[in-house]
């Protein structure tokens, strides 16, 4: 459920870039001394003040997103069992990580023309500016500052779907490939959102040391607990949508000895409940539709492991997924709520009849749980049957020594400077040639040219290592 949030966060707030002020410089700008309309001396001190930190706050930005985070093994994090412990880790983790996250964003064209996606950078730059504030504010500080950061983290997928949902309209009306544009922003989003985990584990283990002492990691997880838990919680929501809602039985398969692993059980626990909650939702309408009498087919979730995997598979008899809709599911822009008109060739919505519920209608419901999957070592995949039904498998590692999945590292800062660099080489190309200066007009398009292949193997370098 989405925590709310911090009054810290004002919706409206918008930060362009590092660069920006910290504070309302027109305020200040406006305090005049009545001769020649020029600031007073106090205003000018400010505004000056306010530039410096502005300055000092996007060099600190620039050095940090210029390193690369320092992926984790669970049994890493088991071993810090003290708060005091875990905080000396996550002053230096922290940082990083969210300072590539702000650069992550900055690659993104017409960010300023986004609310949503202006107001989580925002989120993110606040979180930046408190946790490193905090260490040296001591402990309260310290957790104070990563309450914040989850409370703002709280609705982010949802806040950036909808804003890269309304980004895609903008890229389509200003001409661009309906394909492109569209698997860009999914693997925008895959690599957002994986970093997104990392932050949200890290922050949420110091926060729970101080009352469990192994955090929210759980030693002897036991996965048919975590899916009867799971199944609870969907049947109960499923209920509110539909007039019959199947069954879910559950079934382990394996040693006792095998049965359970270290593991953070929320996270199980939300793969779990996305995959039943389009189950059931498949199967009850499916069976609505049919105008069957009794009971619908029940919902099965068989749990089977050995000494280096657990695997949980979920089938259901919902009718399937259609062929030509499959390799859309992954997807953060495609929803299956009922009575939407989906492209099948893009799987975009074409047009939303159904408002989102708790059941079904954000689209996100399953590339997050694919991801959360990946984070925990593993993996998640579907085989659908159109006019048949579904079957889900989850795989999970046993060993503990596994380490976070975490987007690999590209130097966002760099790849923004090269655009920017086109840009400018572009604009005086064309200022030298008016000028009929052609040779400083050929200097100026060799300089744009040789900033387009280093931006090419940018991104060549990400979507291999992606």
């Amino acid at each position: 459920s989405l925590s709310s949030v911090s009054p810290l966060y004002s919706p409206n707030e918008r930060v362009a870039s590092a660069s920006d002020s910290l504070a309302s410089v027109g305020s200040l700008a406006g305090a005049l001394d009545g001769w020649g309309g020029r600031p007073a001396p106090r205003a000018r001190a400010a505004n000056a003040e306010a530039k410096a930190r502005s300055k000092a706050l996007a060099a600190e930005l620039a050095e940090f997103a210029r390193r690369q985070p320092t992926p984790l093994r669970l049994e890493e994090i088991l071993a810090m069992k003290t708060p005091e412990v875990l905080r000396t880790v996550l002053q230096e983790e922290l940082p990083v990580r969210l300072a590539n996250r702000i650069a992550h964003l900055d690659t993104l064209p017409s960010l300023e023309d986004v609310e949503e996606v202006c107001g989580v950078r925002a989120d993110f730059l606040s979180a930046f500016k408190e946790v490193r504030q905090a260490e040296a504010s001591g402990p309260e500080g310290f957790a104070l500052a990563l309450q914040h950061l989850k409370q703002r983290n709280s609705d982010h997928a949802l806040r950036m779907t909808l804003g890269m949902k309304e980004w895609i309209q903008l890229r389509r009306a200003a001409g661009d490939p309906e394909q492109e544009t569209r698997a860009f922003v999914d693997g925008f989003l895959d690599r957002l959102f994986l970093a997104r985990l990392g932050i949200e584990t890290l922050s949420s283990q110091y926060l729970a040391l101080s009352s469990n002492p192994d955090g929210i990691v759980e030693q002897d997880c036991d996965p048919c607990k975590v899916c009867s838990r799971a199944a609870d919680r969907v049947t109960e929501m499923a209920s509110e949508y539909l007039r019959c809602v199947p069954r879910i039985e559950i079934s382990y398969h394996g040693t006792d000895s095998a049965r359970t692993l270290p593991l953070i059980p929320q996270y199980l626990f939300y793969i779990v409940a996305e995959l039943l909650k389009n189950s059931l939702r498949a199967v009850g309408e499916l069976h609505e539709a049919q105008g069957a009498t009794g009971e619908p087919q029940p919902v099965q979730i068989r749990v089977a492991s050995n000494e280096s995997q657990v695997a949980v598979l979920i089938l259901d008899r919902g009718g399937g997924i259609p062929f030509q809709r499959q390799p859309h599911i992954w997807s953060y822009l495609y929803s299956t709520a009922k009575g939407n008109r989906v492209c099948d060739k893009t799987g975009l919505i074409l047009h939303q009849v159904a408002e989102p519920t708790d059941l079904a209608g954000y689209g996100v419901g399953l590339p997050l749980s694919r991801l959360y999957a990946e984070y925990l070592g593993g993996s998640l995949h579907l085989m659908s049957v159109p006019n048949y039904g579904t079957h889900a498998y989850v795989f999970l590692q046993q060993s503990s020594d596994r380490e976070e999945a975490l987007p690999t590292y590209v130097d966002w800062l760099r790849k923004r400077r090269l655009r920017e660099d086109i840009l400018n080489f572009e604009a005086k190309e064309k200022q030298a040639a008016d000028c009929r200066d052609y040779a400083e007009a050929l200097r100026l398009k060799t300089l744009a040219a040789e900033a387009r292949v280093e931006l090419s193997l940018l991104d060549q370098n990400a979507r291999l290592e992606h």
